[in-house]
């Protein structure tokens, strides 16, 4: 199996527009251990809790996947989350993760490809 990185862009906090934050070039995930978050499969708390320590208290759960539904849950100020940055910042502030630095990776997963279609679109997607 081989993988390939594809893209890797910077995770940004989406807060509403009007958050005391949303002004800022850029967040610590620590700071943020105290305010409400979304608990959502694209932001799981517990990962953030292993990368920041305590903290991080679920405000509203959401078991779905779909980005907007996510923003507009920000937006109407129901807790925050983490998005990549092409996610937002639609109808929230976005503003960069600085510490620690995550970032939203796309890999392409393939075994080795004969010749053709499947094998072209990989040397297209990874620049080769």
């Amino acid at each position: 199996m081989t993988a390939t990185g594809v893209a890797e862009e910077d995770l940004h906090v989406m807060l509403p527009h009007g958050h005391p934050l949303s002004g800022r070039t850029a967040l610590r995930l620590g700071d943020l251990a105290d305010a409400r978050w979304l608990r959502t499969p694209l932001c799981p708390l517990p990962r953030l809790r292993e990368l920041a320590g305590d903290g991080f208290p679920a405000a509203v759960g959401y078991d779905g996947e779909d980005v907007h539904t996510v923003l507009n849950l920000v937006a109407a100020g129901h807790g925050l989350t983490l998005l990549p940055a092409s996610a937002g910042p639609g109808p929230c502030a976005g503003v960069r993760l600085a510490e620690p630095r995550l970032v939203h990776r796309v890999e392409l997963l393939h075994a080795t490809l004969p010749d053709g279609p499947g094998s072209d679109v990989a040397a297209i997607l990874t620049g080769g």
